[in-house]
């Protein structure tokens, strides 16, 4: 049954490194009256899926930011998943950044190649330009906008019935994530460190700095450690919660819009 609120499954919220047993960026968004999707697959998505009692199955649509192994890996297992615990035949829907389909199918070739033969389902591949504009895939209407990380990354702003829902995926602090943060209820956004590095990605001392310039009702950080999160939690930003592994966060007539829960574990 179509869920009557929009809720937000935080299935990976750790870095590349999977650090403090984190699992890798995979995020379960469940628009109000609609079906599920997907954003990022990293490799650990499935093992993530059985322990918060979250089936594959029920996803026709996944959504890539970009192309790095730690948001992406996770393609050959799901698409394995599919084809022999699910027995799946309905099609399968690809959305991410130009050149998804060749970087997807490469790591397919390397670990299991005759799923690409052999699939009893077939897969549908969109690829968006790494520009602003606005799309829809499967009922969804998004806009996307370019984020500064690798030449393959854009945010996404998922237009849905009765919320918006932006996916920074990696980045540094650049003004198209003030952009894509803008008229979104929920912004959810990486953290990678304490204090501001040479990578290309936030850290906590810029969220503190700029989290006013953050015009989203609430903001959820994600690509964390939990020595990031404590960081965040210390500085009591208003509107901004660190999420963890399995927790929910369900549209509601509260405050800030929103209402924290815990997925169920096996």
């Amino acid at each position: 049954m179509p869920p009557s609120s929009t809720r937000v499954v935080f299935l990976g919220t750790g870095n590349a490194f999977n650090t403090g047993g984190r699992g890798s960026q995979c995020i379960r968004i469940e628009p109000r009256g609609g079906a599920p999707f997907l954003v990022d697959l990293g490799p650990t998505a499935i093992a993530a899926m059985e322990r918060f009692r979250v089936r594959p199955a029920d996803h026709d649509t996944v959504f890539l930011t970009h192309l790095h192994g730690d948001h992406v890996a996770g393609w050959p297992f799901f698409l394995l998943h599919g084809a022999f615990m699910e027995r799946r035949s309905r099609p399968l829907r690809l959305v991410g950044p130009e050149g998804s389909r060749d970087q997807l199918e490469t790591l397919c070739r390397g670990t299991y190649p005759d799923i690409l033969e052999k699939a009893p389902f077939p897969v549908e591949y969109i690829e968006i330009p790494v520009r602003r504009g606005s799309h829809s895939a499967a009922g969804i209407d998004f806009d996307v906008v370019p984020m500064e990380h690798h030449s393959s990354s854009i945010g996404y702003r998922f237009r849905l019935p009765g919320a918006s829902i932006a996916v920074s995926g990696d980045t540094r602090w650049c003004p198209g994530l003030e952009e894509l943060a803008a008229g979104s209820d929920l912004l959810i956004v990486e953290c990678s460190s304490v204090e501001k590095t040479e990578y290309a990605h936030v850290s906590v001392e810029e969220l503190g700095a700029g989290n006013a310039r953050l015009s989203s009702r609430k903001t959820a950080v994600v690509h964390l450690t939990d020595e990031v999160a404590r960081a965040i939690e210390a500085l009591s930003l208003q509107r901004v919660v660190a999420a963890r592994d399995g927790m929910i966060l369900e549209m509601d007539s509260a405050d800030d819009g929103w209402i924290m829960r815990e997925s169920p574990k096996r």
